[in-house]
């Protein structure tokens, strides 16, 4: 499998080689994750349905999910009542977490995909597809 990364302008800065943690899997609906409280943030791409949709997918993937996943040890300093839940309901912190998006968008967060073998070098999130899902259109 090739590494998808992206590209996009936010606020007037352009931003590249974010990685794009499931690229292909809601028909290029992309959302922008921030994940802060360093001096670096970490900027992510993911593909949801919804803004809720991309936190849970954070939430749930294997080499991000850390990022705002609680850990058990720390789960008493969090009131079960008032704190935030992923979908499979994990405790998430998002403290230190932004969504860069326009809910109710077709495309909520504009970015390009780049990659080995996409054409010229890259692609909006909606014309890619990985090699076996092109071949299946065929």
């Amino acid at each position: 499998m090739n590494k998808i990364t992206a590209s996009c302008n936010l606020n007037g800065h352009e931003l590249t080689d974010i990685p794009v943690v499931n690229p292909g899997d809601w028909f290029g609906k992309t959302w922008l994750l921030e994940v802060g409280g360093c001096y670096s943030p970490l900027f992510l791409i993911f593909e949801a349905d919804s803004a809720s949709d991309a936190i849970d997918e954070l939430a749930e993937s294997e080499k991000y999910g850390h990022h705002i996943v609680v850990d058990d040890e720390d789960l008493a300093d969090y009131d079960p009542e008032t704190c935030h839940y992923s979908g499979s309901g994990q405790v998430i912190d998002l403290d230190h977490f932004a969504i860069h998006d326009c809910e109710g968008c077709d495309v909520p967060f504009l970015c390009r995909y780049h990659g080995d073998g996409l054409p010229d070098g890259s692609v909006l999130p909606a014309d890619f597809c990985w090699d076996d899902c092109c071949e299946a259109d065929d």
